[in-house]
């Protein structure tokens, strides 16, 4: 810990990145803060009139340029620390920076006006060689200007400190790691949910849990985004406004399954209260300054309403809504206690255990849906067969059997089985008698009712004359049928014929 504990000059309290985490508070001193009216001139006088004494979190930069000037003092203690350090700028600005008189170096351009200044990243660090600190007070001076934001942020400046020379982006990154882990929860969660949309006849839950867990997804990705990309500072305003984009998107989207989960209104209706819902959540979201605020309220008033839903159908005694009473109203407590913890980590890892237990409930309700499938479908077979059971008992088909010179028509119900000799087909009748006929088999399987299947490459049976069936160590088999014949059963269609004498048992 010693080892970060060389200074933080001043850091936003509310700012929680890794700045913070590995910067140990010293003295705060307040900065003094001067307008430039032309940089040419060179450092202004700090103790004029014209300059006044701020935190650096209340030093707005926006629209125009500034002198910064930030007294700390070093102790020999801290003085003595091995390793390299470094100054660290962050902010929505470009930045110059010098070190008790000697220059350290500039993030992009600063300027005084829009067309001469060139954007620096957000976050920036320079590197404080040994010999320009000294024991007692030493002295930072920033040049800041901010003129390409899109946005006026409510707060520009996040972090002036000096402590270890490291990548800003990696200690940003530390701190969103935990966070982080849960992204492929996410994306694994967007997949299967929309697989399931696709694949189930119901798709409107698992599409909105598809939806709930892709805003989910990118709202991290651009939470993290500051610690994977050391981006300029203009893109930082797109950050803060996608962050709460996709937060009120989530916020819709549990709405919106609450709705779906519980409610037996019609889809319209369903969605007609999430979208009041939705510009409900909108207003708080619109009437707060700061980015952060935005979307905690956006998120906090969707987990409000849907809470509220919940608690209407746990009154109605709806299976299940007490349990997300319960969930919503703790996730909302903890939010407004924690707040910018919550939007940070906390919500990252509550939503991704609430979208796994959704994840089993749904792959339950699927594999459920399926089975139901299967057995509509066996009772389907078992009713054809029963239907070509009785044709052929009221009405027997016929068939044209050629012999040689010889033709004749056969009842089908009198045939026992074909099987293959050569260039013809051996038919065995139940009276015992047998009869060649000139074709193939796979000429007859065509011509033959649905009552008979074909169960080996060489042999086609009648399922009604059938008594039983052996199963071989192979993975064939063997018929028995009535008169006291057999027919062989190959092992690629024996789960077609069991299947088929257990319908036709039926």
């Amino acid at each position: 810990m010693l080892r970060f504990a060389l200074l933080s000059l001043i850091f936003l309290a509310s700012f929680e990145t890794a700045f913070a985490q590995t910067m140990v508070r010293a003295t705060l001193e307040p900065v003094r803060v001067c307008p430039v009216e032309d940089i040419t001139a060179g450092l202004p006088d700090f103790t004029s009139e014209t300059c006044q004494t701020l935190r650096i979190w209340d030093v707005d930069p926006q629209g125009r340029a500034l002198w910064v000037e930030a007294r700390f003092v070093l102790t020999p203690e801290l003085l003595a620390e091995p390793g390299p350090r470094g100054v660290f700028v962050s902010g929505f600005t470009s930045s110059q920076t010098w070190l008790n008189g000697a220059p350290l170096g500039r993030n992009g351009v600063p300027a005084v006006t829009r067309g001469a200044e060139r954007p620096g990243q957000m976050d920036a660090i320079h590197y404080a060689p040994q010999a320009l600190l000294r024991e007692g007070e030493n002295r930072i001076v920033l040049l800041l200007s901010s003129h390409h934001g899109v946005l006026k942020l409510a707060t520009p400046m996040h972090v002036l400190g000096l402590g270890p020379y490291q990548s800003p982006t990696r200690l940003i990154l530390q701190a969103y790691w935990p966070s982080l882990m849960m992204m492929s929860v996410f994306a694994l969660s967007t997949l299967v949910f929309a697989v399931m949309a696709l694949r189930s006849e119901d798709w409107e839950g698992p599409a909105i849990l598809a939806a709930l867990s892709l805003s989910l997804g990118l709202m991290l990705l651009s939470e993290a985004l500051r610690g994977l990309w050391a981006y300029p500072y203009p893109f930082h305003a797109w950050r803060l406004i996608a962050i709460t984009g996709f937060g009120w998107l989530a916020g819709m989207a549990l709405m919106a399954h609450v709705l779906q989960r519980f409610c037996a209104w019609s889809a319209d209706k369903r969605w007609l209260c999430v979208w009041v819902g939705a510009l409900i959540s909108a207003i708080p979201m619109l009437a707060t300054s700061g980015f952060d605020a935005k979307a905690g309220y956006a998120v906090l008033a969707a987990m409000v309403m849907a809470a509220g839903l919940s608690a209407v159908f746990a009154i109605r005694q709806t299976q299940g809504a007490a349990v997300y009473v319960i969930g919503l109203m703790g996730a909302s407590l903890m939010l407004y206690l924690t707040r910018q913890r919550f939007l940070d980590f906390h919500l990252y890892w509550i939503s991704a255990a609430f979208l796994f237990a959704l994840f089993v409930r749904q792959a339950l309700a699927l594999v459920q849906e399926r089975r139901q499938r299967v057995q509509e479908t066996e009772r389907a077979n078992r009713l054809d067969a029963a239907l070509v059971r009785a044709q052929q008992d009221t009405a027997p088909s016929q068939l044209k059997l050629v012999s040689g010179s010889k033709t004749e028509f056969v009842s089908t119900d009198d045939i026992i089985s074909l099987n293959g000799a050569g260039d013809y087909v051996e038919l065995r009748f139940k009276s015992g008698r047998t009869a060649l006929h000139n074709a193939t088999l796979t000429e007859l399987e065509q011509a033959l009712p649905d009552a008979f299947l074909r169960v080996h490459r060489s042999c086609i049976v009648n399922t009604a004359f059938v008594e039983g069936l052996e199963r071989e160590a192979s993975g064939g088999g063997r018929l028995s049928l009535i008169g006291g014949s057999q027919a062989p059963v190959s092992r690629r269609i024996m789960p077609k014929v069991k299947s088929a004498l257990e319908a036709g048992a039926a």
